[in-house]
């Protein structure tokens, strides 16, 4: 996953736990190895929470990077 966001937004990514929960809890649940990734403005839960699409096409790309490796 790393090396997919250093190829797809050309930043290092950086391995941090979350409160909350997200759709990985479904999947460490079901005893399988599970991260996230998303790029956020920080307005998650907020009044008049928002997501920038360039943002969401971004992580959509790590995410078919990822998919795609051999």
């Amino acid at each position: 996953m790393k090396n997919a966001i250093k190829d797809i937004y050309k930043k290092d990514g950086k391995a941090t736990g979350i409160g909350g929960g997200t759709v990985a809890a479904l999947f460490r649940r079901a005893n399988f190895e599970a991260a996230c990734w998303a790029k956020l403005d920080e307005t998650a839960h907020q009044p008049n929470e928002y997501c920038i699409i360039d943002n969401m096409m971004g992580d959509a790309k790590v995410f078919a990077h990822i998919f795609l490796q051999e």
